[in-house]
């Protein structure tokens, strides 16, 4: 009987949860949720927080305390510092430290608390004991606190948390970007989906309205706050475009190395970027064209971008740099070297970020757009060069990244159709959810 109630507990608050998104009320109105993965595996060396000083004190035993307070690390404040204006005495404070240090040699927290770090605390008074607890990082606690006797106590904690799957849903209405913000779609995960898919999609000259993004991704739930720690990592896309469907899907090998591939294993990598910068607009096509300042007609060989000056440049792909530095009419230029047959250059940069003989990753930011050399505004001259000779980065056919090894592929297909059953289960409990939505609309 009681297996029966928490089963239909857990549906009806899941019910609850689902038809509020569905209804416009939470700020995931547009994903879909999904149970909760299980609580991921905590280590035994440290216990779970509780949700304050006093909950600690209750469980562990201790002297009790006053009214807790709650105060902001200052700007090169240490905790030394923060304890003294919080009102603590000088013998209190260099116990409290030297406690800290003595039960927790490793933690690195005390040399450099971020400013505003947020501290919870109590001062002690009469026959009142204090407690300090606040975060270390995302995951963990610190808790100090005096025993009945008065002897200094602390504990490193870890903080509870659950995962939670969403399947967002974007509808190109203008473009990429505006249509993710309407579908809340959590900024650090539009900017691994753009990354993603930005082999494969020309964002400036291929979107049209009516396209739909779909995104399979992770965000963990403080279960002391119920905030967001973070929201990663993406599991799938899928992008279908007006003459093109892309599905891509993570896959993690048996080296703990993970990447996309489509369902067939092949990467969704390109040699090289498409467009080595975001949020930026086509300006000028390859070929010829009236030179904008010479005034006659002469042949482009790269594209422009258009974006406000300092927009970040990213290393087109994998490679050394071959030349950085002023180039004539280029302005400030980098030219990448990739391999034997491709190679990069990025001209009119603001800012020159890499130097000669390095070597860099694709992504890596490279220099900062700009408006130097023959320049009528700010943009980024981009060029392709094959063999040595210039060719247009929209039409050229790149070859792709490294596809998934026969001897993985069993591998890949079980962690593919993991994702696929899971999009299918929570497309299904919507449409479901929707549907005795309307239907008790209908009867009331």
């Amino acid at each position: 009987m009681l297996q029966r109630f928490i089963i239909f507990l857990l549906s009806f608050t899941l019910f609850t949860f689902d038809l509020e998104n569905f209804v416009g009320k939470k700020t995931h109105a547009s994903s879909i949720l999904i149970l909760p993965e299980k609580r991921p595996y905590m280590s035994n060396k440290y216990n779970f927080s509780l949700g304050t000083i006093n909950d600690m004190i209750l469980k562990e035993g201790g002297k009790t305390i006053g009214k807790i307070l709650k105060q902001k690390i200052k700007k090169n404040e240490t905790l030394s510092l923060f304890l003294e204006r919080a009102g603590y005495q000088n013998k209190q404070i260099n116990a409290i430290i030297a406690k800290i240090k003595s039960n927790h040699p490793s933690i690195q927290i005390l040399r450099n608390i971020p400013t505003n770090h947020l501290i919870n605390y109590s001062v002690p008074k009469n026959n009142l004991g204090f407690g300090i607890n606040f975060k270390i990082g995302k995951y963990k606690d610190l808790y100090v606190w005096q025993d009945n006797l008065g002897k200094i106590e602390t504990e490193i904690t870890r903080r509870p948390f659950k995962e939670i799957k969403y399947l967002n849903k974007i509808e190109i209405t203008d473009n990429l970007y505006n249509s993710s913000l309407r579908s809340k779609l959590p900024k650090k995960i539009f900017s691994e989906l753009v990354k993603i898919l930005g082999f494969s999609i020309d964002f400036q000259r291929e979107l049209r309205k009516g396209d739909i993004f779909e995104t399979l991704y992770s965000q963990k739930l403080d279960l002391i706050t119920n905030e967001i720690i973070e929201s990663n990592p993406i599991h799938y896309i899928s992008a279908k475009l007006k003459d093109n469907h892309l599905k891509f899907y993570r896959f993690t090998n048996r080296y703990g190395e993970a990447n996309f591939f489509d369902e067939d294993g092949k990467s969704s990598r390109k040699t090289l970027m498409k467009t080595p910068l975001n949020g930026a607009r086509l300006s000028s096509g390859f070929g010829n064209r009236k030179h904008p300042i010479l005034g006659f007609t002469k042949m482009h060989r790269g594209v422009d971008f258009a974006a406000p000056i300092g927009t970040p440049i990213f290393a087109a792909g994998d490679g050394i740099i071959e030349y950085s530095g002023w180039n004539g009419a280029y302005g400030k230029y980098i030219r990448i070297k990739h391999n034997n047959t491709f190679k990069t250059a990025y001209a009119h940069l603001s800012k020159i970020y890499k130097k000669r003989g390095m070597r860099i990753k694709q992504g890596d930011i490279i220099g900062a757009l700009g408006s130097t050399g023959r320049s009528t505004g700010p943009h980024l001259h981009y060029e392709i060069l094959l063999g040595g000779r210039q060719v247009n980065p929209l039409r050229i056919k790149l070859p792709s990244g490294k596809n998934i090894p026969n001897n993985e592929m069993a591998n890949f297909h079980e962690q593919r159709e993991i994702i696929n059953s899971k999009i299918f289960a929570m497309q299904n409990n919507i449409k479901s959810k929707e549907f005795a939505f309307l239907k008790n609309l209908q009867k009331n």
